[in-house]
């Protein structure tokens, strides 16, 4: 198994990915008919090589240190928000700050 080496940072191996996925999908829209469709995809794998994301850029964005690892993304996006209001740090209450009402 190789390793990716790039000197590119990791937003532009992330940007590049997402760019060879959408080329990806546009060309099984225009061009993989639905009929058999699991059978020509399969052979679009062998065939369009250029637009598959490699698995060894897969894994270097995947153990990047700068981005969150998926446990810490799943805590972070699972975990209910901490929030503490202003008025809530206020002492004391503060009463009839509006003469109108």
């Amino acid at each position: 198994k190789q390793k990716h080496e790039t000197s590119d940072t990791i937003s532009q191996v992330i940007t590049n990915m997402i760019k060879q996925t959408v080329s990806l999908s546009e060309y099984v829209n225009h061009n993989v008919p639905k009929v058999n469709y699991r059978a020509r995809c399969e052979t679009m794998i062998s065939s369009q090589t250029q637009l598959i994301v490699s698995e060894e850029i897969v894994e270097y964005i995947a153990n990047d240190r700068t981005l969150f690892s998926s446990s810490d993304y799943v805590q972070k996006y699972t975990k209910p928000l901490d929030i503490v209001l202003d008025q809530e740090l206020i002492w004391p209450l503060e009463v009839r700050l509006f003469p109108y009402m």
